[in-house]
């Protein structure tokens, strides 16, 4: 692309049952939240950040 723009982290987070998935985080509360349903991922115990360069 040739205009820069920024685009907000994103976090792989880490359920209990081991499976990874997108989500976003809530700044107030710290909760993790799915990308896929917008449902409270209530049994995270881990993340990972991420920035992407793509947006589509």
């Amino acid at each position: 692309m040739a205009v820069a723009f920024p685009v907000e982290a994103g976090w792989v987070v880490f359920s209990r049952d081991g499976r990874a998935q997108f989500g976003w985080r809530d700044v107030e509360t710290g909760a993790f939240y799915s990308e896929a349903d917008g449902e409270c991922i209530a049994d995270a115990i881990g993340a990972v950040e991420f920035c992407s360069d793509v947006l589509h």
